[in-house]
């Protein structure tokens, strides 16, 4: 009889209370019985008898019952199931040989409510089945029965079918736990751990995996959508980056198991993999088109944490959240100064103003104007000592402009003075050392009448060319 599902009250022997040794006629007898106790439907007493018949279907139904068991075993164990005393079959099974006491396990699956350790025990149980005991004993009572004797590879062909369906039960009813994904992470790292041999672990992650497609593909989807969402006009991108990464989260919770079992096995998980290259291309697009480098970077981050199995990508994922942070912290750094970077820019296209400024006021001094602004920018820059020395030298910019390229050292002078005399100056030496330096060949060279301190052409050029080197 075909089940797509595991179940000791649905096999043949149990449907007609039939044994092993039970031989043709005993089981038209026993159809007769089930068919006047009703406790079955017509159609599966029927079935049940064609299965036990038929040489071929009988081994399925041999195997997937209670091999090996004497018979006070065996009615104990029909005696619990009749019943419905699950927890007594949990304690009922140690003692069993390894396929009975899987069957039982498997059938304890297909019920409501277990606990991990049937999971644990089902898994174990098929560490080491003995074919050749299960040859010895089904010919042995088949010859009794007055049915043929079966073939090693027959044997092994419906052991190998069994698994299956006791794999399938188990994924099922990992399904039916609160946190799923978290037991089955648990149950595979231990059979990891452990150096399993278990013939059906293979095939549990397998199924369990299928089962769990319908929800990575609802998360699948719901990714791909946030990622569309980046492109949408006045996008709340930290919003979205936010749920993308509670997404990628939602899909390790689900598919963490399947990712581990596989890198095990020297694979890496092909869905986990491409939704790894649809998110990460929106890593790209975020820092090298919109300069949104703190966003990537997190959802680089959410990528390695998700995908750190993936052995092929986990190394670029390093090399990315690295690249994105000093990215997002230069970015950060010119934010600062930006501002001045303009005021500076603006007063080079209008450097005679700012010269009757410094020469009214003073560098620190203006109270409004194209010297004020610069000021306020300067010293709102110099106030965040990732940015100090960018604020010192954007202004040293602009003097050497003066200087150089519009021959003005005056103007150079009194930009330069004021950056040194500028209260608890603190730089480091590579910005503080040109700056006294340009200072100080005041005191070697002959000025202007206006000031004869300050540094001609040719000596303002050398400092930029020293730095330059």
């Amino acid at each position: 009889m075909h089940t797509e599902h595991f179940s000791l009250t649905a096999n043949a022997f149990w449907v007609l209370k039939a044994d092993y040794k039970s031989n043709t006629t005993e089981i038209s007898d026993l159809v007769d019985d089930a068919e006047f106790d009703e406790n079955f439907s017509q159609d599966l007493i029927q079935r049940s008898q064609q299965a036990l018949l038929s040489p071929i279907a009988r081994l399925d139904q041999e195997l997937s019952w209670l091999p090996e068991l004497s018979s006070n075993q065996t009615e104990e164990i029909s005696s619990l199931l009749a019943s419905n005393e699950l927890n007594k079959l949990v304690g009922a099974v140690d003692f069993l040989p390894d396929l009975p006491k899987a069957n039982v396990l498997a059938h304890l699956c297909g019920t409501n409510s277990i606990e991990e350790k049937v999971l644990q025990n089902l898994l174990q149980a098929w560490d080491d089945i003995r074919e050749i005991d299960l040859l010895s004993f089904v010919n042995s009572e088949r010859q009794i029965a007055g049915f043929p004797k079966v073939e090693m590879a027959q044997l092994e062909n419906a052991v190998k079918a069994i698994g299956s369906k006791h794999a399938r039960n188990a994924a099922m009813a990992v399904w039916k736990f609160n946190a799923p994904g978290k037991l089955m992470e648990t149950l595979v790292e231990e059979e990891l751990r452990r150096g399993s041999t278990s013939s059906i672990l293979a095939q549990f992650v397998r199924e369990y995996d299928n089962l769990s497609e319908p929800k990575l593909v609802q998360i699948s989807d719901s990714i791909e959508g946030k990622i569309k969402q980046v492109s949408e006009p006045r996008c709340d991108l930290e919003g979205v980056v936010d749920e993308i990464s509670d997404l990628l989260r939602q899909w390790d919770d689900v598919n963490q198991a399947v990712q581990v079992f596989e890198q095990h096995q020297g694979h890496e998980e092909g869905r986990s993999k491409r939704i790894y290259e649809k998110v990460r291309e929106l890593c790209l697009e975020l820092a090298n088109d919109r300069s949104e480098f703190l966003q990537a970077k997190r959802l680089s981050e959410a990528l390695l944490h998700t995908f750190p199995e993936l052995e092929s990508v986990a190394e670029v994922l390093r090399g990315d959240v690295e690249t994105l942070e000093s990215l997002d912290e230069q970015k950060r750094q010119f934010a600062v100064v930006e501002p001045l970077v303009a005021a500076c820019e603006t007063a080079k296209q209008k450097l005679r103003k700012l010269k009757l400024e410094l020469q009214k006021t003073g560098f620190k001094q203006a109270r409004g104007g194209l010297l004020h602004e610069i000021f306020v920018a300067f010293e709102n820059a110099a106030k965040s000592p990732e940015a100090r020395d960018a604020a010192f030298l954007i202004v040293r910019d602009l003097a050497l402009f003066a200087n150089n390229e519009r021959d003005d050292p005056e103007t150079a002078f009194r930009l330069i003075d004021g950056l040194l005399t500028y209260r608890s100056m603190d730089l480091s030496r590579n910005c503080s050392a040109p700056l006294t330096w340009y200072f100080a060949t005041k005191e070697s060279h002959h000025g202007t009448e206006t000031n004869p301190g300050i540094p001609r052409r040719g000596s303002a050029r050398s400092v930029d060319e020293r730095l330059a080197s």
